[in-house]
């Protein structure tokens, strides 16, 4: 069973969008609302984030990078090499049926046989070395395996060294809403900084001036630097528009 915190999140969101009278409920994020030191480390964690995704891309682009075509021809050797033992073993047997009258001599051979799904395959055993070191060549160069699995470590490394940022320097124990025995709830819903900013910018998006999260102009310098940090200023507007409150 888990906190109803974040159920509380969202019925305060609703009731200042729906209400025509200022609401006060600053207090259920609890979080600093008065100078808003923990918005430069949301902002770093938010950065954090999008770039751990960005690298992560970066791998799944890695590992398609097109095959060096040396290695490429070597993996395709051993594969119909494979193949052709594969087909030998299932000749054998077939072989060996027919030996105890079980079927024709080539009855493993006819479309309703084992070994049919092999001959497909063992087709390229009748390409020449020659001809396929004419088909390589004609590839684009390629890159080595070893060179895409150091790319990669490079960046799993850096991936590594943000969720060591993230999780050392970015996550104080009241940045986060706690199940009943004490565990952290997942990111980003477990994350009282996500709710935050998540519930100010509906808010935001129906008010005309810039405004708190209970839909009041802003007042302070603090109130207005949080504001600029998180760009609330870029949240698309949706009518109709309400002035914000005194």
């Amino acid at each position: 069973m888990t906190t109803t915190l974040s159920v509380d999140f969202d019925h305060a969101i609703r009731e200042v969008l729906a209400s025509s009278g200022q609401m006060s409920f600053k207090r259920r994020y609890r979080l600093d609302v008065v100078s808003y030191s923990w918005v430069k480390d949301y902002v770093k964690d938010q950065k954090a984030r999008q770039e751990i995704d960005q690298l992560k891309k970066e791998i799944a682009e890695a590992l398609k990078t097109p095959i060096d075509r040396i290695e490429l021809q070597a993996m395709f050797l051993a594969g119909v090499e494979q193949t052709r033992k594969n087909f030998l073993e299932l000749l054998k047997g077939n072989l060996a049926r027919a030996q105890r009258h079980e079927c024709g001599v080539v009855g493993g051979l006819h479309e309703y046989g084992n070994i049919k799904s092999e001959l497909p395959l063992m087709a390229v055993t009748l390409v020449s070395p020659e001809e396929l070191s004419d088909i390589i060549a004609g590839l684009p160069d390629g890159v080595k395996r070893e060179k895409v699995e150091e790319n990669v470590e490079i960046l799993k490394g850096k991936i590594a060294e943000l969720n060591d940022v993230i999780e050392k320097e970015l996550s104080p124990p009241d940045r986060w809403i706690y199940s009943d025995i004490g565990n952290a709830l997942p990111y980003p819903n477990g994350c009282r900084w996500t709710k935050f900013v998540e519930g100010w910018r509906k808010v935001v998006a129906r008010f005309s001036g810039k405004c708190d999260i209970e839909g009041c102009l802003l007042k302070t310098d603090d109130e207005f630097a949080a504001y600029h940090m998180l760009e609330l200023a870029s949240v698309p507007k949706l009518t109709p528009l309400r002035e914000p409150w005194e």
